[in-house]
């Protein structure tokens, strides 16, 4: 199969992929080989290009939150859990007219000085954007001094077009994919992604992007001017211009004892004619708090065949960094391994790989956790999903780095364990697990294990601190027969089993939700989908104190003040005694 245009993909994907999967087995055998070439990242991509990256939506539809417009919220208090967002406005136009405005794909750090102080972030929808008649993405920090009980929102500074932006942000529609990191002195960073929703130039196949950073001083009360680290399609004073790159998917991490910072994020790559070409994953470094980047580097293997036999290629997304106490940069990300760059045999798949670099970035070593058993592709959607859920799904690593221990931990959720038709490899039901490796030295990794409930984990974030490594993700532990989700951790001692064992699953969510609330869909045969967006990942930080801070897209709004919708919750919990 040819590396095609995704454009041109995503009506046949489902097929393509079902036709080259090795024969399956079920469940309880090894799962199926995969063939995972560059395709298979391609649905995201696509939505983002398409203008519906983070709103996928269609305007003459209706979204399900509108059926409890006048009424009364059906979901009880859910106390302990706790609402952070505060100030949301209301959808004006499109299918969530009359909606509380919704924010997903959730991020939050904790200062390692100050273990009361946390900054969160999400996909925020609340502010109008004139230039596209509909709410759209605009960056906002969500900042607590007192353990998480109560949140102050605050907007980011001139990212996009709808909040004031100068130059080249003014040509930027929405900001998205939010990650935050503290370093030290009370400094915090905040990275998104901009981009424009408009068509790419002529003599160009991609819309406009950035990567950018904000950074605060006080614990994430004031923020910075926006840094610009990497623009294309657009020059510094605003005027579109042709490009065939388009930059996804920012992570970032910072040393916590000096000012040293790195961004990492994935670098599509197309000809002119909108082939896909590749999609390393890159790094720009910072020496002076993120006031100055350097350029970036790839930490990707080079686009060429694999010298000996099947080995990495640089088809890679979903990056996520740590930075080690003596100063050791560790990236994790999902990659793939190919015989060629046609990513066309059985035996093709995708991994989970730690690269590592002792020298502030030029130069890597890269090491394969395990194989990355993708989801299925729901074929109406053209995305990979959960059985009978709509909202898409990934396999991208989340790493964490415990300085007490000089240990790492990875997680990352695939479907190892679903089952499949053992005649056709089509999936029959989904078992979506977290996995989870640990590692002394980020390139020899213990065997991984599984941490879950036969009834689907997805969206893993993972923390460690003090020798305990906790886990949290959705699940649907607690409505095994039908839709809804709620959210949960695990917790392993790193230092009495290196990791390989997890203790039982304990609840976070007081009350299981519909995700399908937000964000409507039709396809091509007028059938309608609710809930296709949720986001693309949910975060969780482990203090110093060993308090646990999840924090997820919650779908049951504020009740008694707002009718259901995606809003940010989280929770402070002691894990010390586990």
């Amino acid at each position: 199969m040819s590396r095609s245009s995704v454009h041109r993909l995503i009506g046949v994907l489902a097929l393509v992929l079902i036709a080259a999967f090795a024969p399956a087995v079920s469940s309880s055998a090894a799962p199926p080989a995969q063939h995972v070439g560059p395709v298979q990242h391609n649905p995201l991509l696509k939505q983002v290009l398409s203008g519906e990256h983070d709103t996928v939506d269609t305007p003459a539809l209706s979204a399900l939150c509108q059926d409890y417009i006048g009424k009364p919220n059906p979901y009880a208090n859910p106390a302990p859990n706790v609402d952070q967002i505060v100030g949301d406005t209301t959808v004006t136009a499109g299918s969530q007219t009359g909606c509380s405005s919704a924010q997903n794909e959730t991020t939050i750090a904790v200062n390692p000085n100050n273990p009361r102080n946390l900054v969160a972030g999400t996909n925020d929808y609340r502010i109008f954007n004139a230039r596209e008649q509909r709410n759209d993405g605009s960056g906002w920090a969500y900042t607590t001094f007192d353990g998480g009980r109560t949140w102050k929102n605050v907007q980011l500074p001139h990212l996009t077009f709808q909040t004031g932006a100068h130059g080249a942000l003014s040509y930027m529609d929405s900001a998205g994919d939010p990650v935050i990191a503290f370093g030290p002195h009370n400094t915090v960073y905040y990275g998104n992604i901009a981009f424009s929703r408009a068509a790419p130039t002529a003599g160009g196949s991609q819309a406009a992007s950035a990567i950018v950073l904000n950074t605060s001083h006080d614990g994430g009360l004031h923020w910075s001017e926006p840094v610009i680290i990497q623009l294309d399609g657009v020059t510094s004073a605003g005027t579109p211009t042709p490009t065939n790159f388009f930059n996804d998917k920012i992570w970032l991490a910072a040393d916590a004892h000096s000012g040293q910072v790195y961004v990492t994020w994935t670098r599509f790559t197309y000809d002119s004619d909108n082939n896909y070409i590749e999609s390393p994953i890159v790094v720009a470094p910072s020496s002076d708090y993120g006031q100055h980047f350097a350029g970036f580097t790839r930490l990707d293997v080079p686009l060429q065949n694999p010298a000996h036999g099947p080995g990495l290629v640089p088809f890679s997304q979903g990056s996520n960094p740590q930075v080690g106490r003596d100063g050791t940069l560790y990236v994790a990300y999902e990659g793939t391994v190919c015989a060629t760059l046609a990513c066309n045999q059985p035996g093709d798949h995708d991994v989970t790989v730690v690269a590592k670099s002792r020298e502030h970035g030029p130069g890597y070593t890269r090491s394969i956790v395990d194989t990355n058993y993708d989801f299925p592709v729901n074929p109406d959607l053209g995305t990979l999903a959960l059985t009978h859920e709509n909202f898409r799904i990934n396999s991208y690593p989340q790493l964490a780095y415990d300085p007490t221990r000089d240990q790492l931990a990875v997680t990352w959720n695939d479907d190892r364990n679903g089952l499949y038709d053992a005649t056709t490899g089509a999936s029959i039901r989904t078992n979506g697990d977290n996995v989870v490796s640990t590692s002394s030295d980020g390139t020899h990794w213990r065997r991984p294990t599984t941490v879950g409930t036969p009834q689907d984990e997805v969206f893993g974030a993972i923390g460690a601190y003090r020798g305990v490594v906790a886990v949290t993700s959705y699940t649907r532990h607690y409505d095994p027969s039908g839709i809804n989700l709620d959210y949960a951790y695990w917790t392993s001692s790193s230092s009495d089993d290196h990791g390989r064992h997890s203790g039982s699953i304990h609840r976070i969510t007081t009350q299981s939700e519909n995700p399908q609330v937000q964000f409507v869909a039709q396809d091509a045969h007028g059938n309608i989908y609710q809930g296709v967006f949720i986001g693309d990942y949910s975060a969780t930080a482990l203090g110093t104190d060993l308090r646990l801070h999840p924090c997820w897209t919650d779908f049951r709004g504020r009740p008694g003040v707002t009718a259901p919708n995606q809003d940010a919750y989280s929770q402070s919990i002691y894990i010390g005694h586990h």
